[in-house]
């Protein structure tokens, strides 16, 4: 059985957060707009004060049907939580 998962990357200040979202079984344009909102909404929670740990951590608790989280910094060191 395939998984399907979309992504969407943000950079907030000096941070890139990638997320990865369920796909919900396969292609469907509702999954494409659910991931837009997620990466808006990661965008507005997150502030390049955070450490990249913290804020995969805080991201992976917020938000539903994430499968993964993964946030660097400038020197491309940082974090991957899978809720």
């Amino acid at each position: 059985m395939r998984v399907y998962e979309l992504t969407r990357s943000v950079i907030v200040g000096t941070l890139r957060i990638r997320l990865w979202i369920d796909g919900d079984g396969g292609p469907c344009e509702f999954c494409e707009e659910l991931a837009d909102e997620l990466a808006l909404c990661a965008s507005t929670v997150a502030t390049d004060e955070d450490d990249p740990l913290t804020l995969a951590e805080k991201l992976a608790n917020v938000l539903n049907n994430i499968t993964a989280v993964e946030v660097t910094d400038e020197q491309g060191n940082g974090a991957k939580v899978r809720p």
